[in-house]
C-alpha cells in the first residue's frame, strides 16, 4: 500500500489509505523504542517524539549504549504508562548492525524481565532502521521475549547510503591549484558506512523469520526526481525493505517529496508525524 505524499513550501498535499493499527492491540500495554542514527535521539529526534508523547505516549527511559557495550538506563515514573516511549542511543557510531541488534537484544529481553512488557513498537530512523529489522529477524519473538508489534522505518538504508558527494576517482582541494596534480580522494565516507551494514542478501534470507502480524510503515524521501534520493539515502534503497516483508497485507509506504523530503527534515516533517501517529495510535 503507497500513500503518495507531494510536499511544496506553504503547505502540504497528500493522499491517505488506510492507515493504523487494530484496536485491540492499541488497547495493550506496550513501550514504543525509537532507535535513531548518529546519536541523533536527543537531537532533531526529540520533535518526532514530543509529537508522538502528544498522541498517547510518555517519554519513560533513555537508554545510552557506550562505547565498551555497557547499557545505561535512566528511567522514570512512565514506565507504567499505557504506551512509555523508550529511546536509544548508540554511542558508539563504529558498531556494526550486527552488534546494534545484539545491544538491542539485551535491551528488549531486559524490558520483558523488568516491566514485564510482551510486545513493542519501534520507530528507526536511518541506520536504525536496520538496527530494528536485523533484531526483529534475528532474535525473533522468542529470542527478544517481545514481539515486534508496528514497525515504522524513516529512510532505512537497506541497499546501503550514497556518497555524500558525487563520487569521482580524483578531485582537487579547494585551496589547490589546476596546474597541480589532483589528489587521490579521501575514503569514501558511503563505503566506509556501507561495509557496517549487513547484506541484502543476507536481510532477505532472514526475512522470512519475521513475525507475520508486524505490520510495517516504510517513510523515505526523494527530494526530485532527478535525485530519486532524500540527499542520503536513495529512493531504491529505502523501498527496498518492502521485498523483505513477507506479508505484504501488513506493509504500507510513505513516499514523501520535495524540499520536506530532505533526509535530515524527515524527522520534523509533519505529514510524516501525522501518519506515524494514526499508525501507532489509530487517530
Amino acid at each position: 500500500m503507497i500513500i503518495g505524499i507531494l510536499a511544496v513550501l506553504g503547505g502540504f498535499f497528500y493522499i491517505q489509505f488506510g492507515v493504523g493499527g487494530s484496536k485491540e492491540m492499541q488497547n495493550a500495554r506496550q513501550p514504543i523504542i525509537f532507535v535513531s542514527d548518529k546519536n541523533r535521539v536527543s537531537g532533531a529526534a526529540q520533535h518526532l517524539v514530543t509529537t508522538t508523547s502528544r498522541s498517547g505516549g510518555a517519554v519513560a527511559i533513555h537508554i545510552n549504549v557506550l562505547d565498551n557495550g555497557k547499557i545505561e538506563y535512566d528511567g522514570n515514573q512512565n514506565v507504567k504508562a499505557k504506551q512509555p516511549i523508550i529511546e536509544v542511543n548508540f554511542n558508539d557510531r563504529s558498531k556494526t548492525t550486527q552488534q546494534q541488534a545484539q545491544s538491542l537484544n539485551q535491551i528488549l529481553r531486559k524490558l520483558n524481565h523488568r516491566y514485564a512488557y510482551k510486545q513493542y513498537d519501534a520507530i528507526g530512523f536511518g541506520s536504525g532502521s536496520l538496527a530494528v529489522y536485523y533484531n526483529a529477524v534475528k532474535y525473533r519473538t522468542s529470542g527478544n521475549r517481545m514481539m515486534l508489534n508496528h514497525f515504522v522505518s524513516i529512510a532505512g538504508p537497506y541497499q546501503g547510503v550514497l556518497p555524500l558527494q558525487p563520487p569521482h576517482g580524483e578531485h582537487r582541494t579547494t585551496n589547490q591549484r589546476a596546474t597541480q596534480p589532483p589528489q587521490p580522494a579521501r575514503p569514501d565516507w558511503a563505503t566506509i558506512t556501507n561495509q557496517r551494514f549487513p547484506s541484502y542478501q543476507e536481510m532477505q534470507h532472514l526475512s522470512k523469520r519475521l513475525d507475520p502480524n508486524t505490520e510495517v510503515l516504510n517513510i523515505y524521501g526523494v527530494i526530485s526526481d532527478r535525485d530519486r534520493s532524500d540527499g542520503r539515502v536513495s529512493e531504491a534503497s529505502a523501498s527496498s525493505l518492502k521485498k523483505l516483508i513477507k506479508n505484504k497485507d501488513n506493509y504500507q509506504s510513505l513516499r514523501l517529496t520535495g524540499p520536506y523530503a530532505e533526509h535530515a527534515s524527515l524527522l520534523d516533517n509533519q505529514v510524516a508525524e501525522r501518519i506515524i501517529n494514526r499508525f501507532l495510535f489509530n487517530q
